[in-house]
């Protein structure tokens, strides 16, 4: 009775309520003493959704804020930053998917990695989030030189976007599909590479992103854009099927390597689905080293050739 009374008096806001600080304190009190890099994540979170950074959805219990959901969106992906709800987490989470697919969003995902996540994590579960396990993997640039055996490696130039956006939808990894819904339609790929281009996911490094030509077409591809730390993202590399086996993937990474120690880059990163092994056994054949694992949980509106997820 006490449940459904609580209930019956909750609602969800999209925006910031006034008082919504104490929420925010509420949450940094449950991190350890010592956890000052979270405590500081935390108090700038209301800075950066002021700043429109971040989107908020509030959890209210009548007039007073007891929740707070925020999140981020790109190319009709939002990724959920940072939750709290204080015991209504499968109420809270359902409401704002809701909400974020009526307004037009097709996927939402998170790592829900925030304090005390498990109501969110097993809500998410309940509401049909696929769980995929990633893992994080980092490379030093190093003075390497790439092999080339009937195949070249071009700077890359947008007029290859095309191509490429080719490569990329029938070379995509199955893996990764639930990761990356969208990729798994032609048309989500190229949203995509356009959004890419246009720097919405880091700044993108056209002298660090290149092109492999075979028999006068594009058969490969790497690119890359710089996080805030002056680290270099690999987004994707991809090889046509028909062209695999020849060292074209190997070549790109050394090319990529090469280039950022000469320009004096301190660090290479990627994430990749644990499942690839192919792509992994590539990786750590080229020197990356895993600096991590974390789980994606993506609930997604687009139907994938695996029949897709369900929506709430």
């Amino acid at each position: 009775m006490a449940s459904r009374m609580l209930k019956e008096g909750l609602k969800v806001a999209r925006g910031m309520a006034d008082d919504i600080g104490p929420v925010f304190a509420e949450a940094a009190r449950s991190l350890p003493i010592a956890d000052q890099a979270e405590r500081s994540y935390i108090s700038n979170l209301i800075e950066r959704a002021r700043q429109g950074d971040l989107g908020i959805y509030t959890l209210l219990l009548g007039a007073r804020s007891v929740g707070v959901i925020c999140y981020k969106t790109l190319d009709g992906d939002a990724e959920l930053v940072f939750g709290h709800a204080g015991g209504s987490e499968a109420y809270f989470l359902r409401s704002v998917a809701e909400g974020l697919f009526s307004e037009g969003i097709h996927t939402v995902r998170s790592n829900f990695n925030w304090p005390a996540p498990r109501g969110f994590i097993s809500a998410a579960r309940d509401m049909g989030f696929v769980v995929t396990e990633r893992m994080g993997m980092c490379l030093s640039p190093a003075p390497v030189k790439p092999a080339y055996d009937g195949f070249d490696i071009l700077p890359w130039k947008d007029d290859y976007a095309g191509e490429v956006c080719r490569i990329m939808y029938e070379s995509q990894a199955p893996a990764d599909i639930p990761v990356y819904p969208m990729l798994a339609r032609p048309e989500g790929v190229r949203a995509l590479m356009d959004s890419v281009m246009a720097g919405k996911h880091g700044r993108f490094l056209r002298g660090f992103s290149y092109v492999a030509w075979a028999g006068g077409r594009p058969v490969g591809f790497i690119i890359s854009t710089m996080l805030s730390d002056g680290s270099i993202l690999i987004l994707d590399l991809g090889v046509d099927r028909g062209h695999r086996k020849r060292g074209i993937g190997g070549a790109l990474l050394d090319r990529l390597s090469g280039d950022a120690y000469r320009e004096g880059h301190g660090l290479i990163v990627l994430a990749v689905t644990s499942n690839n092994y192919d792509a992994i056994r590539l990786y750590e054949r080229k020197g990356f080293k895993v600096n991590g694992y974390f789980r994606q949980h993506v609930l997604s509106k687009i139907a994938t050739p695996s029949g897709g997820t369900p929506s709430p």
